[in-house]
């Protein structure tokens, strides 16, 4: 009886703890950062750079999960950075502001970053975002109520109607066709809403007055969508079924700080801000309806999110970038219980953690009884690591084991004594 009700246990804490905290990145940088995005989940591109402009935008890319950064100046004049989109490992755009004739700057690689195209865009001063609903198809917004598109892989762009002169911050597409953008007087403004049917022409499906700011915004299809920003200096949440025309307040809480970004995959996704010192990262894992306050401890103010499966990554002010990669459900997978993954065991001082027996990459965890996280390493190869618990109460510990995708999910007991 005693080992069953361990066993439950153990099951319990792992479903506690079903969300790592957020871990501080090195990005090889400490310039802005305003966008970010991962073509898989090793493959990530951020971009930022002065908003000020005193220097040259910034690039940084990933190729093992964020564990390395490298970061590049991909053009030498004045510039920033404000939205990124990774297609693909070597398909990446980039879009933000040359400052040197306060032109619309659109940046393009074909080859994972090593070389760039680069387009200037007259009529507008820049953009702040860049989506692809599918390879070919493209669009881009910014100031003086600018979108562009490009349905040739972004050979060339094309000047859309808005019908106004505001600033475009945020756009979010369901399908080649059928998008929405958030707009406002400038990009602290952010108060209205446009959407389009045809991939053509906008129209004002919602204007929020100043009663509520957006800093991010995340549509489903055409009728299910999330908006996240601020009222006053209080965090909000909003949530539409009707495609806009009306929204209601899911978030409960009074959080005084401003969210700046939102971003799902599926029904689980992120929204996160800051204000001085306070600051928040929410999760959502039911499409927006309902949300938890997940963490507190970013380094800087948060300005982009992107969840790609299990790994998501936050970017921000002083180079911050910030990465959470999900532990396995426990009560929906099979658990391999294994023994022969850390030694000595029981330990009053070095543990090993033993994963030469996989050939992938893999992420592990050890948590205690009361589903605290006391050690994590994630994207690692296939070795041993060495750690001192000399300093850790003695009782009963978990490790956990799994592979991207929650694949080889395995667990065992560790004694500390």
């Amino acid at each position: 009886m005693k080992k069953l009700l361990f066993l439950f246990a153990i099951c319990a804490i792992i479903s506690n703890a079903a969300f790592s905290q957020w871990s501080s990145q090195n990005s090889g940088t400490a310039q802005d950062f305003w966008g970010i995005a991962f073509a898989d989940e090793n493959v990530g591109y951020a971009g930022g750079g002065p908003w000020q402009f005193t220097s040259s935008c910034v690039i940084a890319k990933t190729e093992d999960g964020g564990q390395t950064w490298l970061a590049q100046n991909p053009v030498s004049m004045p510039s920033c950075i404000f939205g990124v989109n990774a297609l693909s490992p070597d398909t990446i755009f980039a879009v933000g502001c040359n400052a040197t004739s306060y032109y619309g700057l659109i940046l393009r690689s074909f080859d994972g970053g090593e070389n760039w195209t680069v387009k200037n865009i007259t009529n507008t001063w820049g953009f702040y975002c860049v989506e692809f609903p599918n390879e070919g198809t493209g669009y881009t917004c910014g100031w003086n109520g600018r979108i562009y598109k490009t349905v040739n892989a972004g050979d060339t762009w094309t000047s859309l109607s808005t019908g106004t002169s505001q600033t475009f911050r945020r756009m979010c597409f369901v399908d080649e066709n059928l998008g929405f953008a958030a707009c406002g007087s400038d990009h602290a403004s952010t108060n209205k809403i446009y959407k389009t049917t045809d991939g053509s022409s906008w129209s004002l499906i919602k204007n929020f007055g100043s009663s509520f700011i957006i800093g991010g915004m995340y549509f489903f299809d055409e009728n299910t969508g999330v908006v996240a920003g601020t009222d006053g200096s209080k965090a909000v949440i909003k949530r539409t079924i009707d495609g806009g025309q009306n929204w209601d307040d899911v978030l409960a809480g009074n959080y005084g700080f401003v969210l700046e970004c939102l971003h799902f995959d599926g029904e689980s996704g992120w929204a996160a801000g800051k204000y001085g010192s306070s600051n928040g990262v929410f999760h959502s894992s039911d499409a927006g309806q309902n949300w938890e306050l997940n963490f507190t401890g970013l380094t800087g103010t948060p300005y982009s999110v992107y969840k790609y499966d299990t790994v998501s990554f936050i970017a921000g002010t002083g180079g911050m970038i910030m990465n959470n990669i999900e532990s396995p459900p426990t009560g929906l997978l099979e658990i391999e219980n294994r023994s022969d993954l850390i030694y000595p065991n029981p330990t009053s001082g070095i543990m090993r953690v033993n994963l030469t027996s996989f050939s992938n990459r893999m992420n592990f965890e050890v948590i205690d009884m009361r589903g605290s996280t006391m050690l994590a390493e994630y994207n690692v190869e296939p070795s041993e690591y060495v750690y001192d618990t000399s300093s850790w109460i003695n009782g009963v510990y978990v490790l956990k084991v799994w592979e991207n995708q929650f694949k080889n999910i395995c667990s065992q007991k560790i004694i500390i004594n």
